[in-house]
């Protein structure tokens, strides 16, 4: 086992400890407005999907923009 496999198995424990403790410490309900949908969620789902989201759109907006800075090199 490298260092990089190991860093990553702790990694990924980590974070799921993290995301296992912000679903127990904020139980509180909050009813969240979406222009045409009501929805009653917990805080804790709230705070994590939004920081999953956030990763996700930062991702594939970097992954844009390397594939056309690469495509400039190329020309």
């Amino acid at each position: 086992m490298g260092f990089s496999t190991i860093f990553s198995l702790i990694l990924t424990i980590l974070i799921g400890i993290f995301s296992f403790l912000i679903l127990a410490l904020n139980k509180e309900v909050v009813n969240l407005d979406l222009l045409f949908l009501e929805l009653d969620l917990q805080l804790g789902y709230i705070i994590l999907s939004s920081t999953v989201i956030g990763i996700m759109v930062s991702i594939v907006l970097e992954a844009i923009f390397f594939s056309s800075k690469r495509k400039n090199k190329d020309e």
